[in-house]
């Protein structure tokens, strides 16, 4: 279920900027009816956001939530920035785009960790299944 949400989420995005890309191209003259050219730059801010948090994850912390704190924070901090540069903080107020960061942190998190239990019980299950099937050809070997 999770896995199809990302899929479902990943495939929405996806097609929201490529109709985006669609509009600009075709549509020149009415393209802000679409909202095309927020969508390519909330595009953009995604991608400086993954790529810092590409180098973030080469960093080592004691503490996880440290890490987590520095990238909750990094994410902040590019989309205030980004809001600067396009705009978005005529509009959007500062404390929206912290809020942002938090949201889209935790949401992950929360992802991660449920992925993390699935893969843990099935990899359990498995195991369980490999010592019932030792059990059962220790018995054969025995009769």
């Amino acid at each position: 279920m999770k896995k199809t949400i990302t899929n479902i989420m990943a495939t929405t995005g996806l097609a929201v900027v490529v109709l985006s890309v669609i509009v600009r191209i075709l549509f020149r003259q009415n393209y802000d009816l679409f909202f095309s050219s927020t969508v390519l730059e909330t595009f953009i801010a995604n991608i400086v956001i993954h790529l810092g948090l590409l180098l973030t994850q080469k960093l080592e912390f004691k503490y996880f939530a440290l890490e987590v704190l520095l990238d909750m924070t990094y994410t902040a901090v590019v989309l205030i920035i980004l809001g600067f540069v396009f705009g978005w903080i005529d509009v959007i107020p500062v404390w929206v785009f912290v809020l942002m960061a938090v949201l889209i942190h935790l949401i992950a998190l929360f992802l991660n960790v449920a992925r993390i239990r699935d893969e843990a019980n099935k990899i359990n299950k498995l195991l369980e299944k490999r010592d019932e099937n030792k059990e059962s050809r220790k018995k054969r070997v025995k009769e």
